[in-house]
């Protein structure tokens, strides 16, 4: 997000070449959009090495003519939610950073769907391969879910490791939709003997967020992903929200065998911060290791992306 935490730009992937797909997630970017007084870039990659003027003014009518067919009867106030239209050869991956980067992009906003085998060309332009690349928040909208005002985002955290900067954002769009913000620690039974340092921390936490309609819970459960998604269903939450260092969580909540289980969160969606993290991770140890063997000079504390 911006240096004010205010959203005010979303990138939407758009396919032209798969109307259908496309349109429903514009319908629900437009809607999105105007809640939030944001205007919207959309991008097209072609998924060709290179594009002709020719080619790529085609291209930009399709986009516009799309966007003008849904988001024209969205409206914004006394206007209509504003959007911007990029052709860009290549894949979504190779594509994506750039354009964020130079248009000033606050947030990405994609649809979600189980990750493909990773030996196919589609696993390069899933969201989690998209977070790599992006610098900004990431949201991921459930297939042809209808938009509905967010009013409760829970925020599955860790108290005692968490960037202030990170909560501020998350603070922010909390706020900006004007919704309840629940955090909640999932904790393992081994780690009740940081009851008190965790319950400390949500101390700072409430001074950081003092006048905030923000509540907070500690939960304990074996597995935290489950425990996360059967507390947000709980407390029929519209977004679920994550703070991780990389990918490896939105890998395995789109997983194939994690999304058949039907869980919570692939009726939501699903807000993802990047965020440093002090502490090794508490379900993807091997992953740790795997980011410790690459990278010898990081310390094994420093390569875990515990949430």
């Amino acid at each position: 997000m911006s240096m004010s935490n205010t959203l005010k730009k979303i990138l939407i992937p758009v396919d032209v070449d798969k109307p259908a797909e496309s349109l429903l997630l514009l319908n629900y970017a437009g809607q999105f959009a105007a809640a939030f007084s944001a205007e919207l870039l959309l991008l097209h990659p072609s998924n060709t090495a290179a594009l002709t003027f020719t080619q790529q003014t085609r291209r930009i009518q399709l986009l516009r003519a799309m966007g003008e067919r849904v988001l024209g009867r969205v409206p914004k106030f006394r206007d209509y939610v504003p959007f911007e239209c990029v052709v860009r050869p290549g894949n979504l991956h190779d594509c994506i950073k750039d354009v964020v980067q130079n248009a000033s992009v606050d947030l990405v906003l994609m649809q979600a769907d189980s990750l493909p085998d990773p030996d196919k060309a589609a696993h390069a332009d899933h969201a989690a391969q998209v977070m790599e690349q992006v610098g900004c928040p990431l949201m991921v909208v459930p297939s042809a879910l209808a938009y509905k005002k967010i009013k409760h985002l829970v925020f599955a955290t860790d108290f005692t490791d968490r960037d202030p900067k990170v909560l501020a954002q998350i603070n922010e769009f909390s706020k900006q939709a004007d919704a309840l913000l629940t955090l909640v620690q999932v904790y393992s039974k081994a780690a009740r003997a940081q009851l008190s340092s965790m319950k400390a921390a949500i101390h700072e936490v409430e001074e950081q967020l003092k006048g905030r309609n923000v509540r907070f819970k500690l939960l304990e459960e074996e597995d935290m992903l489950e425990g996360i998604g059967d507390f947000a269903e709980r407390e029929d939450a519209d977004m679920l929200v994550l703070a991780t260092r990389d990918s490896y969580l939105m890998q395995r909540l789109f997983s194939k065998a994690y999304v058949k289980t039907m869980a919570y969160h692939t009726r939501i969606p699903l807000l993802t911060f990047r965020q440093l993290k002090k502490k090794p991770c508490s379900g993807c140890c091997t992953n740790c290791m795997k980011r410790s063997a690459h990278h010898p000079e990081i310390k094994f504390e420093e390569a875990g992306i515990n949430i």
